[in-house]
């Protein structure tokens, strides 16, 4: 899965782009546009109305034929924050030949995958305008690559927490009603259930393998539902320390909003919104952990991920009872040897962040025994 030209610039879009008309307008309808947004939104209405006639067909003549498909297999879902190392073991875990994914670029464009024409001209078209690397910490782009499927969920039904990249001032309301699902109608839920199988089908066809691999950090919070639609999943919870969580994130959204967000958000919130969001999903997870059976749950550390991936990979498949180890295993190691140049971000934090969090999320540093790290450069207010 390697990818050439990581240097280049490029341009993000808002997922919009691929959306139906109907959740655009409506999100549109909903939210208030910043001004200084217009010219992007009227780029992304042209671009999904050039879209249009190619999702129609597929919906229309290629998706009824995989909603009626059950899924093989029982998914794999990789649980954690963000900036939790998901990232790092999904594109690890997915060197392993049976484990499909949705990629970069059905994320965006998630009913524009088998229709030739279509396909051929909007993923030739995102391949010129994704930039080699991701803004925000480096990570490497392909429109071919494994990606969370979070945008994609909110294409058809009116149901994604990742809406929040572009009215950041409502975060807190999807998270409520997104991840959450209060004050959600059944008949949505119910729709975006289908939705998901769909995605899932239409991705391990695209990516022609045997089992579904996810990677979307607002499932963290939705266990309950996850296991209403696959009581068999198996789940990969990943934690890593809060202090460096909410700086990677804070530094993570500071640097991906300017390129989505179609309102306004002022620098200053982003403290509360960060530390309100972990909080918020680790307790969430904590809650409805046990509703996962123990033999189909593993908790990594990402600390041990970077230490010792090997073992940690190992441990995953005995854990979960997952075959396979020993052929991925080469891979594995390719892999892992491939990413030794790579940089992660340094940070720094106040003192008065520093108190804030220790305090807010005592919890989860009690939960995996977690300090402050010596690593980070704690400076006065």
């Amino acid at each position: 899965m390697s990818q050439k030209n990581n240097s280049k610039k490029g341009i993000l879009l808002p997922p919009a782009v691929g959306y139906s008309f109907r959740i655009v307008f409506g999100l549109i309808w909903d939210n208030k546009i910043s001004f200084r947004y217009y010219i992007r939104l009227i780029i992304i209405l042209i671009i999904n109305l050039i879209n249009f006639p190619f999702r129609t067909y597929e919906r229309l003549f290629i998706n009824p034929k995989y909603i009626k498909q059950n899924v093989k297999n029982h998914p794999i879902f990789i649980l954690g924050h963000w900036r939790s190392g998901t990232t790092h073991l999904h594109n690890l875990l997915c060197q392993d030949a049976q484990m499909g994914y949705t990629t970069t670029f059905q994320s965006v464009f998630p009913d524009t995958i088998f229709n030739f024409f279509g396909n051929f001209l909007f993923e030739g078209f995102a391949k010129i305008l994704i930039p080699g690397k991701r803004a925000g910490d480096n990570v490497v782009l392909g429109t071919k690559l494994p990606q969370e499927e979070e945008f994609a969920l909110g294409d058809k039904t009116p149901i994604s927490f990742y809406y929040f990249w572009m009215f950041p001032q409502k975060i807190k309301e999807y998270y409520y009603r997104f991840i959450q699902f209060k004050r959600v109608d059944y008949s949505q839920l119910e729709h975006w259930k289908v939705n998901y199988k769909l995605l899932i089908n239409k991705s391990l066809k695209n990516t022609n393998k045997e089992i579904y691999l996810s990677k979307n950090p607002p499932n963290t919070g939705r266990i309950k539902v996850l296991l209403d639609m696959f009581p068999e999943a198996k789940f990969i919870h990943i934690h890593r320390n809060p202090v460096e969580v909410f700086l990677s994130t804070h530094n993570f959204f500071s640097k991906m909003l300017p390129h989505l967000q179609l309102q306004n958000m002022p620098k200053e919130e982003i403290d509360d919104i960060v530390l309100d969001l972990y909080k918020n999903l680790m307790s969430d997870y904590f809650a409805q952990r046990d509703l996962i059976p123990k033999e189909n749950l593993v908790e990594v550390s990402f600390d041990n991920l970077q230490e010792d991936p090997m073992k940690v990979l190992n441990n995953i498949y005995k854990k979960l009872n997952l075959l396979g180890f020993e052929a991925a295993e080469p891979k594995f190691k390719t892999y892992i040897e491939s990413k030794k140049s790579y940089k992660k971000n340094t940070h720094k934090i106040t003192k008065s962040h520093l108190e804030t969090l220790m305090t807010s999320c005592k919890f989860a540093f009690e939960e995996y025994n977690y300090n402050i790290p010596e690593n980070i450069e704690i400076i006065n207010d």
